[in-house]
């Protein structure tokens, strides 16, 4: 992941929902040409902060045994995100039987973006592109979520972090 968009985890409810937290920093390389004298935070990377705090949860709830790939979803953008914003993140799943999952984004009290993403599982064997994403996924957490432990399953396959 080229940016990460989970500063910390703020609450987590596995498997049913994660809120997480994001500073937009005005020194971040997108800024320069996003846009000259009015600084804005692309739409796109709004919905990868959805996509790894989504990520997060199911990864989480499956033990980083099996990871998402999204299938789908659907945007609604309200309000810019600008240098020095404090973006609030949070995922909700629908129901029990799929990973379908309501995201929204508020900085402070306004709504900025939400989305339905839907996700398909795939599991993280051994030398897949599923597994490196597991490995960055346990990363992230790791960095939001200060003296976490590995889960079971990620010691027993003995994980290789890039």
């Amino acid at each position: 992941m080229r940016f990460v968009f989970v500063d910390r985890i703020v609450k987590l409810d596995v498997p049913h929902r994660i809120e997480t937290s994001k500073h937009v920093s005005g020194l971040d390389d997108v800024f320069a040409d996003h846009f000259p004298g009015y600084p804005v935070l692309p739409g796109a990377l709004v919905v990868e902060a959805f996509a790894q705090a989504c990520q997060l949860l199911i990864a989480l709830s499956r033990e980083f045994a099996e990871v998402g790939g999204c299938a789908g979803s659907r945007v609604t953008f309200r309000h810019p995100v600008r240098p020095g914003d404090q973006l609030a993140i949070r995922c909700e799943r629908r129901g029990d039987d799929g990973w379908v999952l309501d995201a929204t984004a508020m900085v402070e009290s306004r709504r900025v973006a939400a989305a339905t993403l839907e996700y398909e599982l795939e599991p993280a064997a051994p030398g897949t592109d599923a597994e490196r994403h597991a490995a960055r996924l346990w990363r992230a957490r790791a960095r939001a979520h200060a003296g976490a432990r590995r889960p079971r399953a990620a010691r027993r396959r003995r994980v290789t972090h890039e």
